[in-house]
C-alpha cells in the first residue's frame, strides 16, 4: 500500500532492530494528503535521513501496519518511494 502524506514531525537518526538487523530509521508524524484531520505515525526504515521536511508532500510504501487498540492509534513501518530519496 502507498501512503501519499504530508510530513508534520519528522526525527531523524534512529535505529532500531527490525527482523534482527540494527537499521536505520526516521520516526514521523504524517497526515493524509487529502484528509489532513486524520494522523498517523511512521517509522521510514532504512534511511538515516531525508531531504523532505515538515509541511512537505512525500510517498511512504507500508511495509507493516500495528495497531494499539487501548490508545486507538495506528504506526506504519514503511520505506521511502525511490522517487522520494
Amino acid at each position: 500500500m502507498i501512503l501519499e502524506v504530508i510530513l508534520v514531525e519528522k526525527v531523524p537518526h534512529l535505529t532500531a532492530s527490525f527482523n534482527g538487523q540494527i537499521l536505520p530509521y526516521v520516526r514521523c508524524v504524517v497526515a493524509r494528503k487529502f484528509n489532513p484531520d486524520i494522523q498517523s505515525s511512521a517509522r521510514v526504515i532504512g534511511v538515516e535521513d531525508f531531504p523532505q521536511g515538515v509541511g512537505d508532500e512525500i510517498r511512504l510504501n507500508v511495509l507493516r501496519t500495528t495497531t494499539d487498540r487501548k490508545t486507538a492509534t495506528v504506526c506504519f513501518d514503511c520505506a521511502l518511494e525511490p522517487d522520494m530519496k
